[in-house]
């Protein structure tokens, strides 16, 4: 996939397509959900609007519809709301491909921009990580490498971070209030993304208590200590999905027995599936194995289908 400047992609589109694909979905392109800074280190920081592509089903529906608010992935350097896809390193499939799968099967959906770490944007006033010397860069290196960009300092990434999960936080508020217009039952609104995006989702959810009933992790990270802080516990805490690869990338392999160990000590309800001999990039079909409890297998998509199911 081409690299992409997020803030060109979204700028391009706003306030344009509407229309009907194969799988009976509308889709509702750039549609604006609010504005952050960018540049703030510089001598004139600026906002630029963020923007989310919404994916309705097709059809009357006698009752609101279940939604999902999903953030690509793209170590928060890379990759759109169009399109976070990295076949060169492992096939997988798209937030805005999952966004797609779930309208179709009744979800009101949308894959959203948000700031990304070239961008130098504003890390905001309400912190989720606290310790930014502590956060992973084994993939930040190499994709900024791949970039063509020197190494990034705490700091940086940190501010990436942060900027991200206040932008997905806005975003599901934004889905809130527009409840009525798409026919959204606010009370079964999941959060969702791959990557960088499900770190995003968890810390949107966790961190900045952002209104939402569930949280799907595909590849995900958080610090067990950033969430034991946080303070969400028991039936006060949206119960998660966790999904990795059998051979995913470092800090997530060793991160996901204390994150297991830590949801169950807080009392949080979570399912962990792993996808069977993958890596980082995986599609929606690939089989993976329930960890845990009743096992089970499945593909990844049926495995957030099932999960979305029994929560909202």
């Amino acid at each position: 996939m081409q690299y992409m400047n997020p803030a060109a992609s979204s700028q391009a589109d706003l306030g344009s397509n509407t229309g009907r694909n194969r799988g009976g979905v509308t889709i509702l392109r750039g549609i604006p959900y609010g504005s952050a800074i960018v540049g703030w280190s510089s001598p004139a920081p600026a906002r630029r609007t963020l923007a989310m592509d919404v994916y309705l089903p097709h059809g009357p529906s006698s009752s609101p519809r279940p939604a999902i608010v999903m953030a690509f992935g793209g170590a928060f350097h890379r990759g759109c709301k169009e399109d976070d896809s990295f076949e060169a390193e492992g096939k997988n499939t798209s937030v805005a491909e999952y966004c797609n799968r779930f309208a179709q099967r009744g979800y009101v959906a949308a894959s959203i921009d948000y700031r990304l770490v070239p961008e130098d944007p504003s890390p905001g006033d309400t912190p989720v990580v606290r310790r930014p010397q502590d956060i992973p860069t084994s993939r930040v290196s190499y994709v900024r490498k791949v970039m063509g960009l020197p190494p990034a300092t705490p700091a940086m990434l940190w501010a990436g971070i942060e900027a991200a999960s206040d932008d997905m936080r806005d975003a599901i508020a934004f889905l809130h209030a527009k409840a009525g217009e798409w026919n959204i039952d606010p009370r079964r609104v999941a959060a969702g993304g791959f990557s960088a995006g499900a770190r995003t989702a968890l810390n949107a959810a966790f961190g900045e208590k952002a209104r939402v009933a569930a949280v799907i992790s595909l590849s995900g990270y958080i610090d067990v200590r950033d969430l034991r802080a946080h303070g969400l516990t028991g039936n006060s805490a949206p119960p998660v999905l966790l999904v990795n690869g059998s051979r995913d990338l470092d800090y997530i392999i060793r991160n996901m027995p204390d994150l297991t160990t830590c949801m169950n000590d807080l009392g949080i309800r979570h399912e962990h599936w792993v996808v069977k001999d993958a890596g980082h990039f995986y599609p929606r079909t690939a089989a993976a194995d329930r960890c845990g409890g009743q096992p089970a297998e499945c593909s990844v998509e049926d495995a957030m289908a099932r999960f979305l199911d029994a929560t909202l």
